[in-house]
């Protein structure tokens, strides 16, 4: 039996697959940040409004909403291969689970 995937371990994860994630976030269903940088957030909570369950970018800021409402948010640097980290990122959308008990930081 594999650990659910928690907001602390979702943005571990990403940091390991580039390293060039300058910031990250997980949103809860109700949009308030449950990990991460807050600052990238208030940046990033209009951009998951908009999330339909894919990757959505504004630039070097990408979003994916989770499907139990949630989501995550990164904000890759200059050299980051975008289509490698929109895949990751909607991957780990996926796997967050619909509700997130606490507030984990990294």
């Amino acid at each position: 039996m594999t650990a659910p995937l928690t907001p602390a371990l979702a943005l571990a994860f990403l940091g390991e697959l580039s390293l060039d994630v300058r910031a990250a976030v997980v949103f809860g269903a109700d949009g308030r940040p449950l990990a991460g940088d807050g600052q990238l957030a208030d940046r990033a909570r209009d951009l998951l409004a908009n999330a339909d369950g894919a990757v959505v970018s504004d630039g070097s800021l990408l979003v994916a909403r989770a499907s139990g409402g949630g989501g995550l948010a990164l904000l890759a640097g200059d050299f980051a291969v975008l289509p490698l980290l929109e895949h990751d990122l909607a991957r780990l959308a996926e796997a967050l689970p619909d509700q997130p008990e606490t507030r984990d930081s990294p």
